[in-house]
């Protein structure tokens, strides 16, 4: 059994709405008090449009600005893109949590054939001034092509981390580029080089290792 003096119980957010009396211009609410909105995040009314924690998932404050101005442009009739499919997970816990892109199970699910690499901060040299052992950078893969399809870390500093892997995904980016490219010395940074070597040399041969 856990012992513990405080409990915090998070059951999420629901939708400001009830005040709004939405019913009388005919749109419905669901049971959290949140809006159904297409991808322009307009509601059964094209001209309201609603966007943040009112819509439900992910519910951030980063997405929620993104789509508080896609919502403006579309509505202004200037051409505007969200990539709703790169947008960046951080829990500000201790330590740090943070993802982008596609996890293990949903590879698995799509039957996409994907290799892991992982780099821990023990092996890296900022990491072990800081005195992080924990954290670590893991790097989602295809097998075959090399590009990049999801990043996870945990560890000090892994909300800032994240976004090195969501600008290589958002240029469709290849694990080659961490292992090819310098990194500052020593930085958390590096997690990805060492991430990137490991998935590369897990692959079977004929890839030849890299040292």
């Amino acid at each position: 059994p856990l012992h513990t003096t405080t409990l915090l119980y998070a059951i999420g957010r629901v939708g400001a709405t009830a005040a709004l009396h939405l019913e009388s211009i005919g749109l419905q609410p669901d049971a959290r008090g949140r809006l159904t909105v297409n991808e322009h995040f307009q509601t059964m009314l094209p001209h309201i449009y609603a966007a943040g924690d009112v819509i439900g998932f992910p519910a951030l404050a980063s997405t929620s600005m993104q789509q508080g101005r896609h919502a403006a442009s579309h509505a202004f009739g200037h051409p505007d893109r969200m990539d709703t499919a790169l947008l960046p997970y951080g829990i500000y816990a201790i330590p740090e949590i943070s993802m982008v892109g596609r996890n293990e199970e949903e590879l698995k699910q799509a039957d996409v054939p994907y290799g892991v690499g992982i780099a821990r901060y023990k092996e890296i040299a900022r990491g072990q001034l800081i005195g992080d052992e924990a954290g670590m950078v893991k790097l989602l893969f295809h097998r075959h092509t090399r590009h990049l399809l999801g990043v996870h870390a945990i560890g000090e500093g892994a909300t800032e981390l994240i976004h090195i892997g969501q600008a290589v995904m958002a240029f469709h980016g290849k694990i080659d580029y961490f292992i090819d490219t310098v990194f500052n010395y020593p930085t958390l940074a590096e997690c990805y080089k060492v991430a990137a070597l490991d998935g590369m040399n897990r692959l079977p041969r004929p890839w030849i290792p890299y040292l």
